[in-house]
């Protein structure tokens, strides 16, 4: 019966030490978002960083807002050597750049006075820019008796789009002194564009406050 009685005023302690240092997280986030992604559309691969904003309203939820802006950019590799001639780079180089503003819930697995694990669903608007042609063909000189290779490129969409979207997100981060937070992020995002960015990875530091 003693045995009984210290496990359980033990376990009285470590549940409110649990709640105490949970409660201890300050409730204010403001971090910074840098990583890596793939566009689906034209599958080339490259950066996105974006500010965010985020406040605990229960002890499990949250909301937050983020800015976020992304460049992707690839190329058709084309080297062309006439005669005795350098070789010429004749590839065609395209990028895609954008600017976002999402809104997200989230739900956090685990929150402790250190660490924070969490899903994040929300929507976001995307303004859009690229220089990616929708058709693309290359004729040879075989079949145009021009010297060179000769380039045909159609766009059948528009240069700049503004279109509504979703994400999902799993994060993962560590408090450390002065509230200083680091982590990481993954995820995915679409838009009615038909852009979809996956895989996508970033790094998080922030200030709790």
């Amino acid at each position: 019966m003693k045995k009984i009685l210290f496990f359980s005023i033990c376990l009285v302690i470590s549940v409110n030490s649990f709640s105490q240092n949970t409660q201890s997280l300050p409730s204010r986030l403001l971090s910074t978002n840098l990583g890596l992604s793939k566009a689906g559309t034209g599958d080339i691969y490259g950066v996105m960083i974006g500010f965010e904003f985020e406040k605990q309203f229960r002890s499990k939820l949250s909301w937050s807002t983020e800015l976020a802006t992304s460049i992707h950019d690839g190329s058709d590799l084309l080297l062309v050597k006439v005669d005795n001639q350098p070789q010429q780079d004749m590839s065609y180089r395209y990028t895609t750049a954008g600017i976002q503003l999402a809104g997200k819930l989230g739900y956090h697995f685990v929150r402790t006075s250190r660490v924070d694990l969490g899903i994040k669903l929300g929507v976001l608007a995307r303004y859009q820019s690229t220089s990616l042609s929708d058709d693309r063909e290359i004729l040879f000189p075989a079949l145009t008796g021009y010297p060179l290779p000769v380039r045909i490129l159609r766009n059948t969409e528009p240069q700049r789009t503004i279109a509504a979207g979703a994400l999902m997100q799993l994060f993962a981060r560590y408090t450390l002194k002065k509230n200083i937070a680091i982590g990481a992020t993954t995820g995915l995002q679409m838009d009615t564009n038909g852009d979809v960015m996956f895989p996508a990875f970033a790094l998080t530091i922030g200030k709790r406050f």
